[in-house]
């Protein structure tokens, strides 16, 4: 009698824990997607308050639940929403975590381009640009982002003036050539 009591008391403890943890996570969840969607209705003007809390409830997530299903996905979001704010250091950070705590991550490949944009774009670091490029058309040569990367390899450090005397000039051989 005292056994069954005893497993008993230990299955409703285990319940009580199991409900607890899941409803904190569901509560923490929810407070995402409601500050979400506050930011979203927010468009163009977030208050900056609000994108600190956003990217701290994401970090908060992901220490409380490393191996829930949405923690790589709140991560990939902080990669964005740190790129987002322009803290290209914070944006690297989180890309280097993600790679590092989720290598089998569904966004991997996704994780590795923004790592090489960061690295051209926040980070103004054009060689560590364009080695991450390469590095990901040879793991995805295929992807849906590798235009884009080849892309970025053939336009890596130049101005925004050198681009467009670039395009006018396309722009002015494919007109010569349609002429003839």
């Amino acid at each position: 009698m005292k056994k069954q009591l005893v497993l008993a008391c230990i299955a409703i403890l285990g319940s009580v824990i199991i409900f607890s943890c899941t409803s904190e996570r569901d509560r923490e969840a929810k407070g995402i997607t409601k500050l979400e969607d506050e930011l979203t209705a927010q468009a163009a003007r977030p208050e900056p308050e609000k994108l600190n809390e956003l990217m701290d409830l994401y970090l908060n997530f992901v220490a409380n639940h490393p191996t829930d299903s949405t923690a790589p996905q709140y991560l990939y979001k902080a990669v964005n929403l740190a790129m987002g704010m322009n803290n290209g250091a914070k944006a690297m950070e989180l890309v280097d975590r993600t790679l590092n705590e989720y290598p089998k991550s569904e966004r991997l490949a996704e994780t590795i381009f923004l790592k090489a944009y960061i690295y051209e774009n926040l980070l103004s670091n054009l060689g560590l640009a364009q080695k991450t490029y390469r590095d990901f058309l040879s793991l995805y040569p295929d992807h849906e982002l590798s235009d884009d990367a080849e892309a970025a390899l053939l336009n890596l450090g130049k101005s925004p003036e050198e681009l467009v005397r670039e395009f006018e000039a396309r722009a002015a051989e494919q007109a010569a050539a349609a002429g003839k």
